[in-house]
């Protein structure tokens, strides 16, 4: 057994000596002003700096940041929606008791470009144009013709004004967005 012992410790003691005699030397780099683990390198000295701390709403691009709304097609979406569904309970207040929103579309840069009417408006990196459908399911006793006006219609078996659709456009307004141009068209 002790001899078992002492012929392992020599094959370790043999692969460290070859493995750290296989290692390159490292030179310091003479490129100016290369960035490397918070030390500034130039003409071979080295100076500690301190670590840049970029606030979250500063940062654009990465996994976690702020990326523009109209580069995050998902979270748009969920705005839209998110407003859309305040908007209903601010236009008809207690006259519905719930709502479905679907998200249709959301305009790209492109078709924002492309659409005469939604190039005047000058959407910037967070306000999107959008289409959506909905329904309205009145509360009791309401008056449904008011929910129907424009492009809906009461179905009486489900109780529901379907078949409702609006355009508009989604704007950020300090930490949250806002509707503006609601409308049947542009």
């Amino acid at each position: 057994m002790k001899k078992l012992f002492v012929v392992l410790c020599i094959a370790t003691l043999s692969l460290t000596l070859v493995a750290c005699g296989n290692k390159e030397e490292v030179k310091p780099s003479t490129d100016v002003n290369p960035v490397q683990n918070n030390t500034v390198v130039n003409n071979n000295e080295e100076q500690e700096t301190e670590p840049v701390e970029v606030p979250k709403n500063e940062q654009i691009g990465t996994a976690g940041s702020n990326i523009p709304l109209k580069d995050n097609q998902t979270e748009a979406e969920n705005q839209v929606k998110l407003a859309f569904e305040n908007w209903i309970k601010e236009v008809f207040g207690d006259s519905v008791t719930d709502a479905r929103v679907t998200v249709e579309k959301i305009y790209s840069a492109e078709e924002e470009q492309e659409n005469e009417a939604l190039k005047d408006y000058n959407l910037g990196a967070n306000e999107v144009a959008f289409e959506v459908k909905y329904e309205l399911k009145p509360a009791e006793g309401a008056d449904v013709n008011p929910l129907t006006v424009a492009n809906g219609v009461y179905d009486e078996e489900s109780g529901w004004v379907i078949e409702k659709s609006n355009l508009g456009v989604l704007r950020q307004s300090g930490d949250e967005y806002v509707l503006t141009n609601v409308g049947t068209g542009w």
